[in-house]
């Protein structure tokens, strides 16, 4: 069957790839499930569209996303097998993951076979690995993220990602991605960085919340999707480290003075959430920090020998942070003088 009908039954690559379903579809693209007849093995194919295959521009963003993808190797992220732009259509040969998206997952409304925190744990350690190769991806969303029946989640689709010293190949003042999320900056014209794709991570945090989670997560989404990029988490492998640690990660986010110096503008999320409180929400996070406030310097009395009572070995006090440390440091000084107080 000739390639240019793409359907059931079709084969690429000299007939090694034999289409067997369709996975899904987009104005770019559409994903099959295959057979591998070389290695007798199920892969996914993204096949481009006719009516793109002989636009230069798409099949030249077609193919960086098979070199990007390539030159990645990571538990969390589609494996790419093979890429060819030299037949009538253009295809890319992907690791198949079966159990489908993230989006699906939240249109069902259960959490049987999977737990956000272990997902958005999992995206990030991808995401810092893909920040780490110099690359940001652009279109982190739930329907690009896979979620195997071994329960891993992987980030997938590199089609509008680009190295970060990279050339764009869309028009100036074209801006790529799913609208919702795309920060605001990029809304406005700022060139896309680590910071938009860690936005874009926290919408989707957003969503896998909806119907309930840890409180540290919640916080967590909150400073991801701050309206000044500033005020987010610097890096994907800060976020993990928030993530892990959700007790001084809370208390963190609650009192650490935004990087802008000015007030993080309350999501809609958190507006949702102090709705029944009668307070506005920098009022209700005003009167929290003010409480954890008192509870540090209690516990910095407790380790200084202040409690009067019995003997107390002597003990080095912890040297405190200037207010212009990072938000890692800060959490260092958080579990020390708690560490200290209960020796």
């Amino acid at each position: 069957m000739a390639v240019t009908e793409v359907a059931v039954g079709a084969s690429l690559g000299g007939g090694r790839y034999r289409l067997r379903q369709i996975l899904g579809t987009g104005g770019m693209a559409s994903v099959w499930l295959a057979d591998d007849t070389r290695l007798r093995r199920p892969v996914a194919v993204k096949v481009l569209a006719d009516s793109l295959a002989l636009d230069a521009a798409y099949v030249s963003r077609f193919e960086r996303e098979a070199l990007v993808a390539a030159r990645l190797s990571h538990p969390n992220l589609v494996n790419v097998f093979d890429f060819s732009a030299g037949e009538p259509r253009p295809y890319l040969v992907m690791e198949y993951v079966s159990g489908g998206t993230l989006a699906d997952r939240l249109r069902a409304h259960h959490r049987t076979d999977w737990d956000p925190e272990t997902v958005f744990r999992e995206l990030m350690s991808a995401l810092a690995h893909v920040h780490a190769a110099g690359i940001i991806h652009r279109d982190i969303k739930p329907a690009n993220v896979l979620i195997g029946s071994d329960g891993r989640a992987r980030l997938t689709d590199f089609g509008v990602a680009r190295p970060s010293d990279a050339e764009p190949l869309t028009r100036t003042g074209l801006v790529v991605g799913t609208a919702r999320f795309v920060p605001p900056e990029v809304m406005r014209g700022r060139r896309p960085d680590e910071r938009s794709d860690l936005y874009a991570c926290g919408v989707l945090l957003h969503e896998c919340l909806r119907d309930g989670g840890p409180q540290h997560l919640r916080l967590l989404a909150d400073r991801l999707t701050s309206e000044q990029p500033e005020d987010r988490p610097a890096s994907a492998t800060e976020v993990l480290e928030l993530a892990e640690r959700p007790v001084t990660a809370a208390t963190a986010l609650l009192t650490s003075e935004p990087a802008s110096g000015a007030r993080t503008r309350p999501t809609l999320a958190m507006r949702r959430r102090f709705r029944t409180t009668g307070l506005r929400p920098t009022q209700s996070t005003a009167a929290i920090g003010t409480i954890v406030v008192v509870l540090v310097v209690l516990l910095i009395v407790l380790a200084t020998g202040g409690s009067g009572g019995g003997q107390r070995a002597p003990s080095r006090s912890v040297a405190t942070p200037p207010a212009s440390a990072g938000l890692s440091v800060q959490l260092d000084y958080l579990d020390r003088v708690i560490a200290q107080a209960r020796r």
